[in-house]
């Protein structure tokens, strides 16, 4: 049988079969020893993952339309008006712009 280096040039590894496989009856090889099985805990802990849905809410109160938000906006979600306007479809509730508005115009709200 023909060998090959790690390489590729012909020498080295073997094309025979894996340590710990026989030739059947039809050639093909078979695996003799089962694969190792990986031990689990019978007592391991649920992972529960909580979703939070957070939204940004505009008090329009407070918000002089400054620009901060937009600018600050990574997803353009929000525009300007008469006050900030959130698109709650681009909006993924970083909160960027409710840290950045020094005025308290935005907020955080879960939903």
């Amino acid at each position: 049988m023909r060998r090959r280096h790690r390489d590729g040039s012909g020498r080295g590894a073997s094309l025979s079969p894996p340590a710990g496989a026989g030739i059947t009856d039809d050639g093909t090889a078979a695996v003799i020893a089962s694969a190792p099985v990986a031990d689990a805990p019978t007592k391991a802990p649920a992972v529960v993952r909580q979703a939070r849905i957070v939204a940004i809410v505009a008090k329009p109160g407070s918000c002089i339309a400054c620009g901060t938000c937009v600018e600050t906006c990574l997803r353009d979600a929000i525009t300007l008006e008469e006050t900030a306007v959130i698109d709650a479809r681009l909006c993924n509730g970083c909160g960027l712009c409710v840290s950045d508005c020094s005025y308290g115009a935005l907020a955080l709200s879960e939903v």
